[in-house]
């Protein structure tokens, strides 16, 4: 299970503002890597202060705990000066929170010993390291960091445009990541404000980069196809890719039309550029149609991969002893819980109905229904209020979901609901999109509607 932040108040060092904040104080990242992006990304007990609106990060201790790599790091800020005693204390207390919600046999004896390190930079070093990076690799990613940093903190939009202008060439794919994984902790973190505010300077780096403009022609290709899927506008969708990421991505969402017919349009048009004396074009569809089908077999093997994972992952789930321990297992497993997860889970189903297996089948539907509320479970009731409403179809439905949750309906989440819509548009789901609008507009048309004048 996770971890609980521990409240606390802190007072801004900038207006001298009390803030009640969550302090972190075990990172588990088999729990909730969520926690390791925002270490990363320097932004693991920080705030926003609401009255004067700088951020700040302070120092308090915390224990990093990585089972898969049996690294069990703590950090002691060399600033609290604390005596010897008083930090061995600190440790053991930490020690001894994560002994207490692991099962006996994974009690390992570098828990009972864990590193110590008295600035966040130096832990930082060894998590990467213990991730594979080398030391060039160190030395590129802080320069890069360093310049996130310097982005993240730009508190007015014009002075990160002036940023982003004097080193488009330096943000890359890379920094592109580490920006993107900041921007999902921070939306993670529940901040609209500053989701909102990274969100106006992501469309910057998008506009302004060589990179980001890759991006951008990368998504209008993506989503041009994504809005009316066929093989037709794939193979124009592939044409018209900008480079072979693109590619590859057109190949993994039009697998299902990469049949016979696609590849006689392909043919067809090859030879009428050969007969049109257009070598070059000839020669150019001829190797698209070499990496179409390089893409096609990597994506069928990357698939059979996964959906093998997912049936071992279901085995594993079913032998659990109790109830109590397969939500447990659910939770160490909530990344794998995804579509391709429950459609294993009825293909197994459908499997063992028409074998008789009736018992089998009712354990596996059991066993989706207990992953659904888990998965609910986890999700902040935001989010929980977005799932439900995309899954009622009807209008009158869902305006029943916004009457019973109308504390939700703040400018903060109507304003996120904003920033989905925009998201799932670059993304090339252009379907879910329009419903996340249509979402947005009823529950303005709610909220703005006084609750003795609401109809029944």
């Amino acid at each position: 299970m996770p971890f609980s932040p521990t409240p606390m108040t802190i007072r801004c060092p900038f207006c001298g503002q009390p803030v009640q904040v969550q302090v972190r104080q075990i990172i588990d990242v088999s729990e909730e890597p969520s926690l390791k992006r925002l270490l990363l990304a320097g932004r693991l007990n920080a705030f926003v202060c609401p009255r004067c609106g700088n951020r700040v990060s302070f120092a308090a201790p915390f224990l990093y705990h990585d089972p898969e790599k049996e690294l069990a790091f703590v950090f002691i800020p060399i600033q609290a000066n604390l005596k010897e005693t008083d930090r061995q204390r600190i440790v053991g207390q930490l020690v001894e929170a994560v002994l207490r919600q692991l099962p006996r046999e994974k009690r390992k004896a570098y828990l009972l010993q864990p590193k110590e390190f008295f600035t966040i930079p130096s832990m930082l070093e060894a998590i990467l390291r213990a991730d594979g990076y080398t030391d060039e690799d160190l030395k590129a990613m802080e320069e890069r960091t360093l310049l996130l940093h310097r982005l993240l903190n730009a508190r007015r939009i014009e002075d990160a445009e002036e940023i982003i202008r004097e080193n488009a060439e330096k943000m890359n794919g890379e920094f592109f990541r580490l920006f993107q994984e900041a921007l999902a902790a921070v939306q993670e973190e529940g901040s609209a404000e500053e989701f909102a505010r990274l969100m106006a300077i992501r469309d910057r780096l998008l506009e302004l980069t060589p990179y980001g403009q890759t991006v951008r022609a990368r998504t209008q290709v993506v989503e041009k196809f994504t809005r009316a899927p066929s093989a037709e506008t794939l193979l124009e969708a592939l044409l018209e890719a900008p480079d072979a990421a693109t590619r590859q991505t057109l190949v993994a969402l039009g697998r299902p039309f990469l049949d016979y017919r696609f590849f006689q349009n392909l043919t067809r048009r090859i030879e009428e550029a050969e007969q049109a004396g257009r070598a070059e074009e000839a020669e150019r569809l001829i190797a698209l149609r070499r990496e179409i089908l390089e893409a096609r077999e990597a994506v069928d093997q990357e698939i059979q991969r996964v959906y093998e994972e997912r049936a071992r992952l279901i085995r594993e789930l079913l032998s659990a002893p109790s109830e109590r321990e397969l939500q447990e297992r659910l939770v160490q497993h909530l990344a794998q819980l995804d579509d391709i997860f429950f459609d294993v889970l009825q293909m197994n189903i459908q499997a063992a109905l028409q074998e008789g297996d009736t018992r089998l089948a009712q354990a596996l539907d059991l066993l989706g229904r207990i992953a659904m509320a888990v998965l609910q479970q986890t999700l902040p009731p935001e989010l929980r209020l977005l799932n439900a409403l995309l899954n009622t179809p009807s209008e009158e439905g869902r305006r029943r979901l916004l009457e019973r949750n109308r504390r939700l309906l703040t400018p903060e989440w109507l304003q996120w609901l904003q920033q989905m819509e925009a998201r799932m548009r670059e993304e090339g789901r252009a379907e879910v999109a329009e419903q996340i609008a249509a979402i947005r507009a009823l529950a303005e048309q709610v909220a703005a509607t006084p609750a003795i004048l609401r109809p029944s």
